[in-house]
């Protein structure tokens, strides 16, 4: 795909081959569906974080999350192996999210660590996207990382301030972070079949499975510099049951209320988003 530093770009999802195409559209999945997902999350607290202007980046950022979900579905939906069918209105299975995002923030905390890990992941994976190939991508995709550059300020700033608080807070943001940077981590995958690497051998990612691991470590670690928390890869994780569709071990179990949200269950009427 390289010839003399430039890329030969891709405008064409049948210039791919089956298989590719089919890494491509569960990776394509797994992001949309994991920034829908956040996108929720962070909506359930504009109206119940700390502050006034707590509240506005909450709802600043879910709108966000939301608008880039619909912008990978737009990619997807040009692809023969979208995997996406009307089973996904009551089939939780057929969701690709992180399993980080099952249950809701039940503190500011959780959501800061959400945008600092989850946000970030996805965002270290949409530069690797953005550097390949794939034209249908990286049309898209400025514009959605310039707009991400303000969540990152945001964790950062969080992070920051939530880690020179009170013992309680500090113990809470620990707790969150153990929980979620494994989930992180895993989404990687293992050091062969992990779905990344494919991506990465036809030019759609710029980056190896593993150099984005390393890149998103990297992104990550400036926010906790000086402070309790080290960011490492040094996580063990059991492959067993891992899913490489939806990167991630085993399938959604969030709550019926979330689901009749993404889906949009509850107001739906006929021929009205089907």
């Amino acid at each position: 795909m390289q010839g003399g530093g430039l890329v030969t770009l891709i405008s064409n999802p049948e210039d791919l081959g089956a298989d590719e195409r089919q890494s491509l559209a569960n990776w394509l999945t797994a992001m949309s569906d994991t920034k829908h997902l956040l996108g929720l999350r962070y909506a359930e607290w504009c109206t119940g974080g700390p502050e006034l202007e707590a509240n506005i980046a909450a709802s600043a950022m879910a709108q966000f999350e939301l608008g880039h979900a619909r912008v990978l579905r737009g990619v997807l939906s040009d692809l023969p192996e979208d995997p996406r069918d009307a089973s996904r209105a009551t089939d939780r299975s057929t969701w690709f999210s992180l399993g980080a995002l099952d249950r809701p923030f039940t503190g500011w905390v959780d959501l800061v660590i959400g945008n600092a890990l989850v946000d970030t992941l996805l965002t270290v994976n949409m530069r690797s996207a953005l550097a390949g190939n794939y034209h249908p991508l990286t049309q898209r995709l400025r514009k959605v990382l310039a707009e991400e550059e303000y969540h990152s300020v945001h964790a950062d700033a969080w992070i920051k301030r939530l880690a020179s608080g009170p013992g309680e807070t500090v113990e809470r943001l620990n707790q969150m972070f153990n929980r979620v940077w494994p989930q992180c981590i895993a989404w990687f995958g293992p050091n062969s079949g992990n779905g990344l690497d494919e991506l990465h051998d036809v030019g759609v990612l710029a980056d190896s499975a593993a150099d984005l691991r390393n890149s998103y470590i990297e992104s990550v670690l400036p926010m906790f510099d000086g402070g309790s928390i080290r960011p490492t890869s040094d996580v063990e994780i059991n492959w067993d049951g891992w899913n490489k569709a939806g990167r991630r071990h085993g399938v959604p179990v969030f709550e019926d209320d979330c689901f009749a949200m993404i889906t949009g269950a509850n107001n739906r009427t006929p021929g009205v988003g089907d």
